[in-house]
């Protein structure tokens, strides 16, 4: 296995967890390709071969570039690098070995025109320190300016390139848990126990005991806050939508829309227009069904705001009048909860960050499972 042979697996795999659509035959058509020497003259042309076999969109694309420059180009780089430098070495070594061959008269003269040439460019030109008055620095100051920037780096790294937190496949997975079975409907499915028991009735087989087929009666509310800070996160909302669907819950989610805080109306257009009463929606849509609030909650800009908090407070004492299955879905990352008003809702409803750990809990939430230990569930400024 070459070296750039074994870089294509890390590679690959992590573009599969990123979501990108890759098969096993897309791998082995590179790994051939690389092997007859296709792509492999320098790392560009690397890039651009793999990149055209397996991105094939727009979002595909920036995610490979990112992956490409993480775990591919650190790698292969150094070693090129290195090699072109010993190529220009040879010349050195080659005029080198010309000068040894060439008569000792001429070599003083080479000498002194040389130490001529010298002393003359060191008196006219100054250096660049000279030039723009800039201080000298010790080897010791450099290289911890260097340690430095490389730490702040890595501590507090900035993405340009806008990412899910989680690829849209993963979300569909977790979704498919949602599940709530009850038998209902036509009797099409074969009850093997009620079968046993008339036979053992009767002393003979009369007819099958039929009994309804179990089915998903999840019904799921879904309650999204617009515009303002939620803004950047449009694109997030529409692959979370788009996930509850395909996880199995087409047809049974009802969608609406609030700013901030739910007060008087719900909204049924992402552009908040077509208002909706909210008692209408929590005895018609919300009773005894799972609700899903979607709100940074003033995390995004790190604010804290009383009024939105008291009447959050509100809002859910209104909504345990019809269900106890509701939890909330923060977008941004946990760590910037502190010292906003996401971190006083989190005391009184189950709140989770949009990742893979969160998004199952918020499932086991919706489906019945106790809320976690410090969340209270007892009626607040009563």
């Amino acid at each position: 296995m070459t070296k750039t042979e074994s870089f294509l697996l890390p590679l690959f795999q992590e573009l599969q967890k990123q979501g990108i659509p890759l098969g096993m035959s897309e791998y082995l058509l590179a790994l051939k390709s690389i092997r007859e020497g296709i792509g492999i003259e320098d790392i560009d042309r690397l890039e651009r071969f793999l990149k055209l076999l397996w991105a094939k969109s727009q979002e595909d694309r920036e995610i490979f570039n990112l992956k490409f420059t993480e775990l591919v180009k650190p790698r292969l780089y150094k070693p090129i690098i290195i090699a072109s430098k010993i190529n220009e070495d040879e010349p050195s070594t080659d005029s080198s070995n010309k000068s040894i061959t060439a008569s000792p008269s001429s070599k003083n003269n080479q000498v002194e025109k040389s130490n001529q040439i010298k002393t003359e460019t060191k008196t006219k030109t100054p250096t660049k320190q000279q030039q723009y008055n800039i201080p000298a620095r010790s080897s010791r100051e450099l290289s911890s300016i260097r340690n430095l920037s490389k730490s702040t780096y890595k501590k507090n790294p900035y993405n340009l390139i806008p990412r899910l937190p989680m690829s849209q496949r993963d979300m569909t997975v977790s979704w498919r848990h949602l599940r709530r079975l009850r038998r209902e409907g036509i009797a099409e499915d074969l009850d093997v126990q009620e079968t046993i028991n008339d036979i053992c009735k009767t002393g003979f087989f009369r007819r099958p005991v039929l009994q309804p087929r179990r089915r998903n009666q999840v019904e799921l509310v879904l309650l999204i806050d617009r515009e303002g800070s939620m803004s950047p996160f449009n694109p997030l909302m529409k692959a979370l939508q788009k996930s509850i669907e395909k996880g199995g819950l087409l047809g049974k989610i009802s969608t609406y829309y609030f700013h901030d805080c739910p007060e008087v109306y719900f909204y049924k257009k992402p552009n908040l227009t077509q208002t909706c009463p909210i008692e209408d929606v929590l005895s018609e849509q919300v009773r005894d069904n799972s609700v899903l609030i979607v709100s940074d909650a003033g995390a995004a800009r790190r604010t804290y705001d009383g009024q939105r908090l008291k009447e959050t407070k509100a809002f859910i004492k209104q909504l345990r009048q019809y269900t106890y299955l509701y939890a909330w879905l923060n977008p941004v990352p946990q760590s910037r909860w502190k010292t906003t008003t996401a971190e006083n809702i989190g005391e009184f409803v189950p709140m989770y960050p949009l990742d893979r750990q969160g998004l199952n809990d918020i499932v086991k939430i919706l489906i019945g499972h106790p809320f976690p230990p410090g969340v209270r569930l007892d009626d607040q400024d009563s």
